[in-house]
């Protein structure tokens, strides 16, 4: 019930800040001294991130709806979105020095160390298995479910897009690399790929969605807290939809793990202790959301088959009939020339 009252707010602005929680009470009843559970309904501090997405998302839709009434507001939001990656340029900047005094800092804190760099080993193993598990087995099936194509030649025509992945980092930078393999190598029409890449390098981040997850899991577990299951649901909802908000840049995830973590009030500083590790994992994130962008490709270019076949036959005929009054005009004007030379 959390989940659901939290995803309309009543007041947009003090989601931002606060949200509502439901709090089991044990009490004991006077007359047999039996304990029971009362719930009572408080508000608590931390942002309703639940909220805030989805109030965001029914905002977009209409705007996009009424683009021409809803233009003055874009224009600000635009202007509020190039003012804060400038602000996020500048720290950027200064980033190396902040997170060496983070990672000192937490990793000064630690009574055990060897306990913590073996709890880090679980993770990466925990998020290279899942990962693994997405990348060679999910989405091969759903890729041979919708297309009935062998997955594993398919694979290996996307080998120089995922090599440009690993060592780039990033899926807006292998975008160029990404077309080619699946247009040269795959015979994705064109028409579908420059559609369906650059959307995908935007908002298809489904290893990053999964990493979200782990990641918080994790910071939980080493933290001591136990979630019961309506916070794993909300913490795997979460993760998916900050995912799509992610950028195609390295280590974006780190940034909108913070909405995942504070959606379940969790501690954020735990964050600088997986930048250690976080290098090496968003490699693997970005060839599997590289890899579901061109298996995307190629369902959407096998469900829309009779679109294209009809698009390009009303091309022909069209091409047919203006060179059909192309000769007719040139027989015409050549009646006409020969007309006055008589």
């Amino acid at each position: 019930m959390d989940l659901l009252r939290g995803a309309f707010p009543d007041n947009i602005v003090q989601a931002t800040f606060g949200k509502h929680a439901t709090l089991l009470i044990n009490k004991t009843r006077p007359e047999d001294g039996s304990e029971y559970l009362e719930r009572k309904l408080e508000f608590k501090s931390g942002m309703n991130m639940i909220g805030v997405i989805v109030f965001s998302i029914v905002v977009g839709v209409i705007m996009s709806l009424h683009p021409e009434e809803t233009a003055p507001l874009m224009k600000v939001i635009q202007a509020i979105n190039d003012l804060t990656m400038r602000l996020v340029t500048i720290i950027l900047w200064y980033s190396p020095i902040g997170i060496l005094f983070l990672i000192a800092g937490q990793f000064a804190g630690v009574e055990n160390f060897g306990e913590m760099m073996s709890q880090l080993g679980m993770y990466m193993v925990t998020v290279l298995g899942g990962i693994a598990i997405h990348f060679f087995i999910v989405l091969p099936l759903i890729f041979f479910a919708f297309t009935r194509r062998n997955p594993v030649t398919y694979y290996l025509n996307m080998l120089p897009a995922m090599a440009t992945a690993f060592g780039t980092d990033s899926s807006s930078a292998t975008m160029p690399v990404t077309l080619k393999c699946v247009e040269e190598n795959n015979n994705i029409d064109r028409r579908i790929s420059r559609f369906v890449i650059p959307v995908g390098a935007t908002i298809n981040m489904d290893g990053t969605a999964l990493y979200e997850a782990v990641a918080c899991l994790f910071i939980a577990q080493v933290k001591g807290v136990s979630l019961n299951f309506g916070q794993v649901l909300v913490t795997g909802l979460t993760a998916t939809l900050a995912a799509v908000g992610a950028a195609g840049i390295p280590s974006a995830g780190l940034v909108t793990m913070v909405m995942v973590l504070n959606a379940v009030n969790l501690p954020t500083d735990m964050i600088s202790v997986l930048l250690t590790v976080d290098w090496f994992l968003d490699r693997f994130r970005t060839i599997t959301n590289v890899m579901g962008d061109a298996l995307g490709c190629a369902i959407v270019q096998h469900m829309c088959a009779e679109e294209l076949t009809q698009m390009d036959n009303e091309k022909e005929n069209i091409e047919m009939d203006s060179e059909t009054e192309r000769h007719a005009l040139l027989q015409k004007k050549g009646d006409i020339e020969i007309g006055s030379s008589l």
